[in-house]
């Protein structure tokens, strides 16, 4: 779920656009249809990244850096091959977990 804060980006930037085209999750790989929110994150970091995250995708990354912001910072793509209860010793709070099973274009709580 995340890496060890050792070295912070030159440059971290996080933009939230409304799809005119179809787009694809540089997470969960779910498409973005036209018309849904998503976010476009840029990194400077030994050389130069963008990815897009769905609405539920930049939900979760956004807890993950709640839980130890300073020391972890989650996976961009989360894909760390780590469960939530393993990595940090309980369950995800209910909220959450629920994400796993919002359905792209469903409206998040």
């Amino acid at each position: 779920m995340s890496h060890e804060y050792d070295e912070a980006y030159a440059v971290y930037s996080e933009t939230r656009r409304r799809a005119i085209k179809p787009h694809k999750c540089s997470a969960c790989k779910e498409t973005i249809s036209p018309g849904h929110t998503y976010h476009v994150i840029a990194i400077i970091f030994e050389g130069v990244e963008s990815l897009k995250r769905c609405e539920r995708c930049q939900k979760i990354h956004e807890h993950l850096r709640t839980l130890a912001p300073g020391e972890m910072w989650p996976d961009e793509r989360l894909n760390c091959g780590e469960e939530y209860s393993e990595h940090w010793g309980r369950e995800p709070p209910e909220h959450i977990a629920a994400l796993a099973f919002v359905l792209p274009g469903e409206k998040l709580l």
